[in-house]
């Protein structure tokens, strides 16, 4: 199935009805209630704090602010390879999606992003400097709990974390993406212009040493290489050990030309993901 994009529109702010203290302070207790765990007293605060700020609209940077919940926690990340990310121009981190890490696991990825946003120094302008991540629109099987963090992906993640938001991918018994992940035109052209994204092509959580990247995925690819066949592929590889901490490395940048000429996602994956030890 051919992935659609989304035209770009007006940046949408949730009615006042919704975007009120009051209810900030209700999602904040429930995040709080999911992310908790491992979390120290200023760690939760903190947490609460970011919550009610994005929810009522500020903008919160991933790199500077939220990846301070990570120090805050009883679980380890340790990065190695930062000396490979490219210190500017279009670059897309392609990691792997495994377990692990503070934050329910999603503190690696705020990791990844503070990291990106560090080495990239010759970027002057912030919001291109830092990584954006790609984020499915909603979580859990459960259509209403779907529903409820979708709508706190849209407000929270995109307006205020600047994410670009995708659907839910669906899969089959092979683990490949069926569905089209309406990802904004937008996107594409933050990259091109010199921006970096964060992007985890395998839709969900798998095991450590699961390689297998959806075929879906080098549609992408090749679209940007398309507009600008210049870009930077940083490979990114999450190594969880058993007490849940884990570690990130960052492998040498791959020029997007090169990965789509020799057979694409699963190419990368295999010979640039996996070997990072």
């Amino acid at each position: 199935m051919r992935e659609t994009l989304r035209s770009p529109g007006v940046e949408q702010r949730p009615p006042f009805l919704i975007r009120n203290v009051l209810v900030a302070h209700a999602i904040a207790f429930a995040t709080d209630k999911i992310l908790r765990e491992g979390l120290s007293p200023d760690g939760r605060k903190l947490l609460k704090q970011f919550v009610v700020k994005a929810w009522m609209g500020t903008k919160v940077s991933i790199a500077k602010d939220i990846s301070r919940l990570n120090q805050e926690s009883s679980l380890d990340i340790e990065v190695k390879g930062q000396e490979y990310i490219p210190s500017s121009g279009p670059t897309i981190f392609v990691a792997n999606h495994t377990h692990g890490g503070p934050l329910n696991n999603i503190g690696q990825f705020f990791e990844m992003v503070k990291e990106g946003e560090n080495a990239r120094f010759n970027v002057d302008n912030d919001q291109v400097r830092e990584p954006f991540i790609i984020v499915q629109r909603g979580l859990g099987k459960a259509r209403l709990m779907r529903l409820l963090s979708g709508v706190f992906y849209d407000i929270v993640a995109e307006n205020s974390f600047g994410c670009e938001i995708v659907a839910i991918p669906k899969h089959n018994d092979s683990g490949e993406i069926i569905n089209g992940q309406n990802l904004r035109p937008a996107a594409i052209e933050r990259i091109i212009d010199g921006g970096a994204s964060l992007w985890l092509p395998q839709g969900r959580e798998r095991e450590p040493d699961d390689f297998r990247f959806p075929e879906k995925a080098t549609g992408f690819l090749k679209r940007i290489n398309e507009r600008d066949g210049f870009t930077q592929l940083v490979p990114i590889r999450s190594i969880p050990d058993q007490q849940g901490n884990i570690k990130i490395v960052f492998g040498t940048p791959v020029d997007i030309n090169h990965v789509v000429a020799n057979g694409g996602i699963n190419y990368f994956a295999q010979n640039h993901i996996a070997p990072l030890k």
